[in-house]
């Protein structure tokens, strides 16, 4: 017997969430695109530089599991980590 994926569970604060909430999922930042012919891409090496089209102050798509959901922009923590502030959620059309 299988369980239900939408069944709901106690968490510690007593709340109930569907398992489905536990589900990981892959979450991608998309910085720009840029085509580059196979040559180029073997003549990388540390320290190489690649342009996207995209501009400081452009959106960014945020995608999981390979599906627009949102657009942000980029901010740099406190302790100089990359990370995204959501400006739009993106509208489902399921």
């Amino acid at each position: 017997m299988t369980s239900d994926p939408f069944a709901s569970e106690p968490s510690s604060s007593g709340d109930r969430k569907p398992r489905i909430m536990d589900i990981p999922v892959n979450v991608q930042v998309v910085l720009g695109n840029k085509r580059l012919p196979m040559a180029a891409l073997f003549n990388l090496s540390r320290g190489s530089v690649i342009e996207f089209d995209k501009k400081v102050g452009e959106p960014v798509d945020l995608l999981a599991n390979e599906r627009l959901i949102a657009r942000g922009e980029i901010q740099i923590t406190d302790d100089g980590r990359l990370s995204i502030s959501i400006t739009e959620i993106v509208s489902s059309s399921v």
